[in-house]
């Protein structure tokens, strides 16, 4: 009988501490966070699932690139968000006050982000290229 969940218990962690869960929760085989902490809670309760090391070391980056590219979106939300608020501010001659430099620093920050995560894309799809069973 599949028991229902109604109470709700949240706490805040930081990001390096949400990455270190994600990449313990990976290897144990776990998707879901809630399910993990639960298990984890309840010494074992839920049926666990085996991953060999490989899968679980390619789920640990995959992890570790989601939290990187979430990173991304709130640097492009700051970037959007700065230039909306700049766009509308003006010196006492009516000049806009922002300059294409402050955007071009932003967004060479924000580029040098994507490459990165473009670069781990790239290594983690050449794990799975030279070893195609590597998630079984």
């Amino acid at each position: 009988m599949k028991e229902n969940k109604t109470v709700k218990i949240t706490f805040r962690m930081s990001e390096e501490e949400a990455a270190k869960l994600d990449a313990a929760m990976a290897l144990e085989g776990f998707r879901s966070r809630s399910r993990y902490i639960r298990h984890v809670l309840m010494r074992g309760r839920l049926r666990r699932r085996y991953l060999s090391r490989n899968a679980a070391n390619l789920s640990k980056q995959i992890e570790i690139l989601r939290a990187e590219i979430k990173r991304i979106g709130v640097n492009y939300n700051q970037v959007v968000r700065a230039v909306n608020s700049m766009a509308k501010l003006r010196d006492r001659q009516g000049n806009a006050v922002i300059t294409s430099h402050t955007i071009e620093g932003k967004l060479t920050d924000l580029r040098q982000m994507m490459i990165s995560v473009l670069d781990k894309v790239e290594a983690i799809s050449a794990e799975v290229s030279d070893n195609p069973n590597s998630t079984h």
